[in-house]
């Protein structure tokens, strides 16, 4: 790793993707760093979408982006939607920039026209390999004269826009893999400008992120052979390059590189499936970087705070969903108890339950710590609200053992002018028990059928809590009369 660099006036990230498919984890976690790495440092966080592969596009591809970094609240302050000082967002809206570009290099003399048709350089190039010799470069029309270029012209020849690259090294600096160099004759004269009129890739990449002011390009590792033509781009206008960092690559679970193309579960599935969104944001960047302490639990907050390219991993990385899942459960405890209750009303019966905005509140402060992702919610929380009848057979029966009448009227005595807490509820319930001189696996089973039809489940006095003090004390009512009274020898 690299001495860290003094930073930017102003550090300025961009993620790129492509609106080809929904976002998967590999490319979320690069634009979550992207976003972090700009907070952390006042920043601004860029997203552009590099849209020149119309034949992939996909219908809804820029709406499935902004989606999946609205789910995981990393929003960008400049791009398509929200707009910017360095508008267009869209490359292919900024060909203009790119020929403009490409023209002032031709001007300058840094870049040629080369009339070599396609089908041409390729046999060229076998012809080369046959012979053992360099593919690089092919320096034909480097210095065409004139009467020759008029002469293809005129016979209807496109050109394309080549890039003037010398021998010898290209040196770049990576932040995770120092000092990298290739020699020019492997690069060749770069394909600024295709015969058709169309910017190559490196090219529009290497404008777009001069004219965008971007100080630090963060990105996959599979990015890192692109770099040297970048680099030449930015000396061929005299800018210093950004700071270049080359995170490793996201592997599928057991091993495999994760593709859109080979079905990898896309950022929104996993809100579908109930994850808490600040889970697969801290998740992912722990794939890439620790904090200093070792602490794995951390709020989007903390890691604004932390990020420190400096301590980014080399290796690549298999996806844990188990360890995700594990965090999501810990952001869930964390969440305060209003907007969980919000996020679990869209996934509950609320109106075929009778819940209110009160009954979710207080079920979420009690039952979050039973859940581990959101969709937990159904199998957890709808059952305690559910009416008692609809439990089991089992459950029912309990109802109607000898000291079941008593414990519900001891029950619902002692919960009458409890404070409506689930520790004072709890504790109520427990100096009943031992008033009445009954064993706990006696007294609780017909109290919990009462309550919800159920034989287990979580604390009463949590259970209590979430019913309300009206429907815990109507449910006991109303199970009173079907448990016979005590009577004694």
């Amino acid at each position: 790793m690299t001495a860290p660099t003094a930073l930017p006036a102003r550090v300025r990230t961009r993620f790129a993707p492509s609106p080809t498919g929904a976002l998967h984890l590999g490319n979320a976690r690069t634009a979550i760093l992207n976003w972090l790495f700009a907070r952390r440092h006042g920043g601004d966080f860029v997203l552009r979408l590099e849209d020149t592969d119309t034949e992939r596009a996909v219908p809804r591809g820029e709406e499935m982006i902004y989606e999946a970094l609205d789910w995981l609240g990393i929003a960008p302050d400049e791009g398509p939607r929200e707009g910017g000082p360095f508008a267009p967002y869209r490359q292919l809206a900024r060909a203009d920039r790119h020929r403009a570009r490409a023209a002032a290099l031709l001007e300058s003399g840094r870049a040629f026209r080369c009339y070599c048709r396609p089908d041409e350089l390729e046999a060229r190039r076998e012809a080369a390999i046959a012979a053992g010799e360099p593919t690089g470069r092919d320096a034909r029309c480097r210095d065409l004269p004139a009467e020759l270029a008029r002469r293809h012209e005129a016979e209807g020849r496109e050109a394309a826009i080549r890039l003037r690259v010398d021998p010898g090294p290209v040196e770049f600096t990576d932040l995770l893999k120092g000092t990298l160099s290739i020699d020019g004759d492997d690069l060749g004269d770069l394909v600024l400008v295709r015969s058709d009129g169309r910017p190559t890739y490196n090219f529009a990449v290497a404008v777009d992120d001069i004219e965008m002011e971007i100080s630090h390009v963060i990105r996959g590792v599979g990015h890192l052979s692109n770099t040297p033509k970048q680099v030449l781009l930015y000396r061929a206008f005299g800018v210093r390059p950004p700071e270049f960092v080359h995170i490793p690559t996201v592997l599928a679970p057991g091993g495999g590189k994760l593709s859109k193309r080979r079905g990898a579960a896309g950022v929104l599935d996993y809100r579908e499936r109930g994850f808490h969104p600040d889970a697969v944001v801290n998740y992912l960047s722990l794939l890439s970087w620790s904090s200093e302490d070792g602490e794995e639990f951390l709020s989007r907050e903390a890691l604004v705070e932390r990020i420190d390219l400096d301590r980014l991993g080399a290796a690549d990385t298999e996806v844990d969903e188990e360890k995700m899942t594990w965090l999501s459960g810990q952001h869930l405890r964390a969440e305060p108890a209003g907007r969980l209750a919000r996020d679990w009303a869209g996934r509950l019966d609320v109106e075929g339950l009778g819940l209110n905005d009160a009954d979710l509140r207080r079920a979420a402060e009690v039952f979050a710590k039973r859940t581990r992702l959101l969709s937990d919610v159904a199998s957890e929380v709808e059952p305690i609200y559910r009416a008692p009848e609809t439990g089991g057979a089992a459950a029912r029966e309990s109802l109607s053992a000898p000291a079941a009448a008593t414990a519900i009227r001891l029950a619902r005595a002692a919960w009458a002018d409890t404070a409506w807490r689930p520790e004072p509820l709890a504790a109520a319930l427990r100096g009943a028990m031992r008033d009445a001189g009954l064993a706990g696996r006696t007294f609780f089973p017909p109290v919990r059928v009462a309550l919800t039809g159920q034989l287990h489940g979580p604390d009463l006095g949590e259970v209590a809590y979430a019913l309300g003090q009206e429907r815990t004390l109507a449910r006991l009512a109303a199970a009173m009369p079907s448990a016979p009274s005590e009577t004694g020898d």
